[in-house]
């Protein structure tokens, strides 16, 4: 039997090379679409949560949800008694998110009631699970938010949230 000539196993090793140099590049844009795709969920809850559309924010959330919640852990530091409860970990949307919501509702001020503006947005996808870290900018304080976004049935939902606040002034 006859070895292949050289310029055939040549051939055989750029078909090879493209094919898998193809295969990167389509994984590489798979991957930037899902990261888009994450960000866009992530950009409508952040909006929905600026005009105080509650509606919107729990639909938002997968069914399994949970939530650290960092008003109860920064306000249980200034308090004498903290409230190991409420620095647990919560089903669902974190309960004082829930609560400011339901309190400018009341104000009839109309929205926007707030400005979020994630600073140094960083995405991370891998399959159906993307990790968005990033954090919100206010006077005297920083609040650092990871979000867990979870691709079900086509659609990202939170599957975590944990946040926490510093303060700087």
């Amino acid at each position: 039997m006859a070895l292949p000539s050289q310029p055939l196993r040549l051939s055989r090793r750029l078909a090879l090379a493209a094919g898998l140099a193809g295969a990167a590049a389509a994984a590489t844009a798979q991957a930037a679409d899902r990261r888009a795709e994450a960000e866009s969920a992530l950009r409508a809850f952040l909006k929905a949560f600026e005009n105080d559309d509650l509606a919107t924010m729990e639909a938002a959330f997968a069914p399994d949800a949970t939530s650290f919640d960092p008003v109860a852990a920064y306000s249980a530091k200034a308090s004498p008694s903290l409230d190991l409860a409420a620095l647990h970990r919560q089903p669902g949307m974190p309960p004082t998110m829930r609560a400011l919501v339901q309190k400018s509702l009341k104000s009839g001020s109309g929205p926007p009631y707030r400005k979020l503006d994630p600073k140094d947005l960083l995405i991370q996808a891998e399959g159906d699970v993307a990790v968005c870290t990033f954090h919100l900018e206010s006077p005297g304080a920083l609040a650092r938010r990871t979000i867990v976004l979870v691709r079900r049935g086509g659609a990202w939902k939170i599957l975590h949230i944990h946040a926490s606040n510093a303060v700087t002034a």
